[in-house]
């Protein structure tokens, strides 16, 4: 587990000390919140491959599944009947890391490619017909693409009020050689299950709520209530210092998100699905 974030090490780059967004969206969304699954994707009862090491993707996205069927009334989107939530999720999360949708490398995890064109295929097996939303800077499907920018909040609310699933990913980035720089050395695909309230209880409408499929809850439900700062004046770089784009409008999180010391939280994209 990561430990606690320190932001004093974003040199060069200024930060927004609060979002603020439009006052369009509704306050505060939290009904999902006890009937979301929220599944640890390296929990032995659930048999992944390698332990589910590199399952963040498919359990994240079976959480979803597993919601809008037993919720939502979307019954065919589980391959199995009579069993326990824990069977169902892991049974959903086999099938999405396999070659033949998300095809979750050993070492590698999901990308957001695979994790869209899987979803899409293993919806249409189910006989459903999907809307999948993106917006993030990665290169995708040009079907999927809502927007090639950074998600902001207002977007990522909107999508969760019109009965969506949606997912973030949150990219894990350290200061590059120079002041200013941000360099990526991971990522993680969460569920979003509500927003508005902080872990206090207080509203808090900027607040996003998410079932972490990385957090050892096992199947006890652990929520994180994530607040969020906007990036400016700064660039993306890769493992070879090349720039890959500029940092502005990203948000990343300023609290509620354990981390090493270090590190920093940007989300890269968000996906959202309607049936």
């Amino acid at each position: 587990m990561w430990n606690t974030l320190k932001h004093s090490f974003i040199a060069g780059i200024a930060v927004l000390s609060t979002y603020s967004g439009s006052a369009l969206a509704a306050a505060y969304d939290t009904q999902r919140l006890d009937r979301m699954p929220d599944f640890t994707q390296t929990d032995p009862t659930l048999g992944l491959p390698n332990g589910g090491r590199m399952y963040c993707a498919p359990v994240a996205a079976a959480n979803a599944l597993v919601w809008l069927s037993e919720d939502r009334g979307f019954s065919r989107l589980l391959p199995v009947r009579g069993l326990s939530t824990t069977e169902k999720v892991a049974s959903v999360a086999r099938m999405l890391g396999s070659r033949d949708f998300m095809s979750t490398a050993p070492k590698g995890g999901t990308s957001h490619k695979k994790f869209l064109t899987g979803l899409e295929r293993y919806i249409e097996k189910a006989n459903y017909s999907a809307t999948l939303r993106y917006r993030g800077r990665w290169p995708i499907p040009e079907r999927f693409v809502d927007r090639q920018s950074a998600p902001n909040i207002d977007w990522i609310r909107d999508q969760f009020d019109d009965g969506a699933a949606v997912w973030l990913s949150i990219g894990f980035y350290q200061e590059g050689n120079l002041p200013g720089e941000l360099k990526r050395i991971g990522g993680h695909f969460v569920t979003l299950a509500g927003y508005g309230v902080d872990a206090s209880g207080s509203a808090d409408r900027d607040v996003l709520i998410l079932h972490d499929s990385d957090d050892g809850g096992g199947t006890e439900i652990q929520r994180h209530h994530l607040g969020f700062k906007e990036l400016r004046r700064g660039k993306f770089v890769d493992y070879n210092d090349h720039p890959l784009g500029d940092v502005d409008g990203h948000l990343f999180v300023s609290r509620g998100y354990p981390l090493r010391s270090g590190l920093i939280a940007i989300i890269d994209s968000a996906i959202s699905l309607e049936l």
